[in-house]
């Protein structure tokens, strides 16, 4: 017979925030179980490969030395987890999350899911994971040290990619859809700054081609028809993140982008569903923000139910 259970508090997502708001409603007493598609819990921090410089208590830490913290405080409090499988149907309404042939019901529902890289949608991007194409230099740039590279995307993280591998004695050829950069200043004007950087503005890649590693990217430059091709051994693809909202974008209100809109204590226009996290977070994704919006989610659950006056 398919599992059931009810709950006080079903959160969905167990990384920093679903953990926060978790060990929180633990202190309340409040019964809570933590629900994450992937093996291993912690959301974006195992997407951290550079030390972390700005958040209290794990300075200079990496991702996943942080995330082996946060899970070994969550084992530590006793906190209910099921990991391993996708969620497959959310009905907020009803504040159940369907996985696996099984059913859950909370009291209140936390939608903690987290962030997905944006991939470009290009012929070669998914077959060539892992064999020349990337998502951090930082990770990754020693292998392709004085190789040609591609960096696409026009943000912090893309130009700080191309740098990063400049450094390294790659020629490096940094492709954005556009003549402006969202980046920081500083990483901008390193790139500049290195000779080993050609900027490639206006531009969007069409395909990532090799036949059992990358050899080059091709690319079409706004008005113009011709396919241009640019030689590389690795592609760094840097254009952002997206919202794991995917089953609740028709439920409840989002933004253009697909974040959840939420009220000051992580209120969605769901009653008794709240959002916390990067989920919910696109002018400030943060580890400290991911914590803090955790907590403030606790209370604000602890009050509907009662454990607070």
């Amino acid at each position: 017979m398919p599992r059931r259970e009810r709950v006080d508090a079903l959160i969905v997502g167990a990384g920093v925030a679903g953990i926060s708001t978790a060990l929180w409603l633990r202190d309340f007493g409040i019964d809570s179980l933590l629900i994450e598609e992937a093996r291993q819990p912690g959301g974006q921090l195992h997407e951290i490969h550079a030390p972390v410089m700005n958040y209290l208590l794990a300075f200079g830490w990496e991702g996943s030395r942080i995330g082996a913290g946060i899970l070994n405080d969550a084992r530590s409090a006793g906190l209910r987890m099921l990991v391993g499988s996708p969620v497959e149907r959310i009905s907020l309404r009803m504040r159940r999350v369907a996985r696996d042939g099984e059913r859950f019901e909370g009291r209140a529902l936390v939608l903690a899911m987290g962030l997905r890289r944006r991939m470009l949608g290009v012929p070669g991007e998914r077959e060539l994971l892992g064999h020349g194409v990337s998502h951090s230099a930082n990770l990754d740039r020693t292998s392709y040290a004085g190789l040609p590279v591609v960096v696409v995307g026009g943000g912090t993280a893309a130009v700080e990619d191309a740098v990063l591998c400049a450094e390294l004695g790659s020629p490096v050829t940094l492709i954005h859809r556009s003549a402006t950069f969202r980046a920081r200043t500083d990483f901008l004007a390193r790139a500049r700054e290195a000779s080993g950087v050609r900027f490639v503005t206006n531009a969007r890649v069409t395909r990532i081609f090799g036949h059992d590693r990358v050899e080059g990217v091709e690319y079409r430059v706004r008005g113009s028809r011709a396919v241009r091709m640019a030689e590389a051994n690795g592609v760094f693809v840097r254009i952002g993140w997206e919202p794991r909202s995917e089953l609740v974008r028709d439920q409840v209100r989002v933004d253009r982008n697909g974040f959840i809109r939420i009220g000051a204590a992580g209120q969605t226009s769901v009653r008794s569903v709240y959002a916390a996290g990067d989920v919910c977070a696109p002018q400030c994704p943060s580890i400290a923000t991911a914590a803090g919006q955790g907590a403030a989610v606790a209370w604000e659950i602890a009050r509907a139910l009662g454990r607070l006056r």
